[in-house]
């Protein structure tokens, strides 16, 4: 161990070295934290240790603790939207700088800052809420870079599929499953690319959404959609906000157009029937995937 000075004895000395714990206040949180103390072996006085901007730093990461974060978890949430502290500090109404501190352990975020960071941690949609609130504020190039650079399980895009085919379209689960197995299975056979990132897989009432009931549960939660009820009291989903024109090129446009046009006003039963008759769907065992080679065989006969 490096000699300390001792201002007592007014001299260097190799100091005794012993560990205590000190309680300190936090924003009004009580913070404990295990600290070295260094005295002096002659005439017993606590020496002042230099390394106070440690000890600050231990100080201030206990706290951050108490709300499941710590400086080095600042960086690693914002890493993993695969953003600069630039484009991350756009996002969220901030400075660079002040993403810099934070991340460089230079300063101690709010109490409001901290319930942004926990908010975010490992949930990607309430980081594109946040982004959504800011859209106005931002270049669209730059408010599409970061959306591309995000990577959401459910892309924007799908989201905005829900929304345009449910506006004034009030469908319940069976209908909505005919209806994206029609966007997309028509659009791949006209533009040579489905419309969404959705996989479709064989069910018993035809073609069926994979993964359907987790999709429509995180768009209901994230507040792009709500359950209703009908006058016939049947489930039916409607859109709670409304679809961005700008995420889709003029030809996906209108194919929803003519998709949603086609459908409307078609019963689940009368959905249901004609989806029986796809090659894809009798061509494929219950369960499995149903593959866009079969689009070739998609055809809006029989409604």
């Amino acid at each position: 161990m490096k000699k300390m000075y001792c201002y007592h004895c007014d001299k260097m000395v190799n100091p005794k070295r012993d560990k205590k714990k000190n309680e300190y206040q936090i924003h009004g949180k009580k913070i404990m934290v295990e600290e070295e103390i260094f005295s002096c072996p002659f005439c017993q006085t606590e020496i002042i240790n230099d390394t106070l901007d440690q000890d600050l730093f231990h100080i201030y990461d206990e706290y951050l603790k108490t709300y499941g974060l710590s400086f080095e978890k600042l960086k690693e949430i914002r890493k993993s939207f695969h953003l600069s502290q630039e484009m991350f500090a756009k996002v969220l109404g901030w400075s660079k700088k002040t993403i810099t501190r934070y991340e460089n352990a230079q300063s101690l975020p709010q109490k409001e800052y901290l319930s942004v960071y926990q908010k975010i941690d490992h949930n990607k949609m309430e980081f594109v809420k946040l982004l959504e609130k800011r859209k106005d504020q931002l270049r669209e190039k730059e408010y599409y870079q970061i959306l591309d650079k995000i990577e959401i399980e459910l892309d924007l895009k799908t989201i905005n599929v829900f929304l345009y085919l449910l506006k004034d379209n009030y469908l319940n689960k069976t209908q909505i499953m005919k209806n994206f197995f029609a966007l997309d299975f028509y659009c791949y056979k006209t533009l040579n690319r489905p419309l969404t990132k959705l996989k479709y897989a064989n069910g018993v009432y035809g073609p069926i959404i994979d993964k359907k009931d987790a999709y429509l549960n995180l768009l209901i939660q994230e507040d792009f959609l709500e359950l209703c009820f009908d006058e016939n009291d049947n489930t039916i989903f409607k859109p709670k906000k409304e679809y961005d024109k700008n995420l889709f090129q003029e030809d996906e446009i209108k194919v929803m157009k003519m998709v949603k046009e086609k459908l409307k006003g078609k019963s689940a039963k009368k959905l249901t029937d004609w989806s029986h008759c796809f090659e894809g769907w009798k061509k494929t065992k219950r369960g499995e995937q149903i593959e866009y080679s079969y689009a070739k065989d998609f055809y809006f006969d029989g409604l």
